[in-house]
């Protein structure tokens, strides 16, 4: 390959690299005083944003680790993800809307609950993550 065709192959990368890059967006929404009003209010002991928030559709238990599926309820602004896959350990801390500790076993299908993942967890609109805490919550 000549000098002339290297340059032009590296040039449209980079024209493809930037331009894909600059598709990007953040998860993360901005918020405004309409988004706020229409949320739902609950009794939680979690803090206002969350990783995810919203409602157990599916859990999976396998040799002491329970695997979530959380659909979220919509895209506000004191979540981060509408959906997410959340790894829970023994480990992990789980409070009840009273603010005592729960155990594992306790978490069922339909629950409403709200997460902080370990590390902000990965995904722009699936979140993919370990639980840090989880906190149960009941719509009020």
């Amino acid at each position: 390959m000549e000098y002339k065709n290297i340059r032009t192959v590296f040039f449209a990368f980079w024209v493809v690299a930037l331009g894909w890059l600059a598709g990007c967006k953040t998860a993360n929404a901005p918020a405004d005083a309409n988004a706020e009003a229409a949320t739902v209010q609950y009794k939680s002991m979690a803090p206002q944003r969350v990783d995810i928030r919203g409602s157990i559709f599916q859990s999976r238990y396998d040799q002491g680790q329970v695997m979530l599926e959380v659909e979220g309820f919509g895209s506000t602004p004191d979540s981060r993800y509408n959906r997410a896959y959340v790894l829970v350990l023994p480990t992990t801390q789980i409070v009840d809307p009273e603010g005592k500790t729960i155990s594992l076993s306790e978490l069922r299908q339909g629950q409403d609950v709200a997460i902080v993942l370990r590390g902000g967890g990965r995904g722009n609109f699936v979140g993919v993550g370990v639980a840090r805490k989880v906190w149960l919550e009941q719509r009020l």
